[in-house]
């Protein structure tokens, strides 16, 4: 099932904060490490992935997933990187 949200992270974070992103997210259940963009459960073509992508809206999580798999993913996320950055970390729409 097609899942996706907008977190509250500017696209144009310093470099030391995408380095502290970045670890984040290789932390997290799931991670596809060697791909062209970051990727968790499987690659973009497969019938099961989660992606992230820098956008001007914030950051965007996207993917096939199941909604409860998603939400407690998303939170986990949120949580692990607001204490990496010292910033609170949310979806940028609610």
């Amino acid at each position: 099932m097609s899942q996706s949200i907008t977190l509250n992270l500017p696209y144009d974070l310093a470099e030391s904060e995408w380095a502290k992103v970045m670890a984040v997210y290789e932390t997290m259940d799931g991670w596809m490490p060697g791909q062209s963009v970051p990727c968790w459960f499987g690659a973009l073509d497969s019938s099961m992935y989660l992606s992230a992508s820098a956008e001007p809206s914030g950051l965007l999580l996207e993917g096939n997933v199941d909604p409860l798999l998603f939400r407690g993913w998303v939170t986990k996320l949120c949580a692990k990187l607001t204490l990496a950055l010292r910033r609170e970390v949310y979806d940028a729409e609610a």
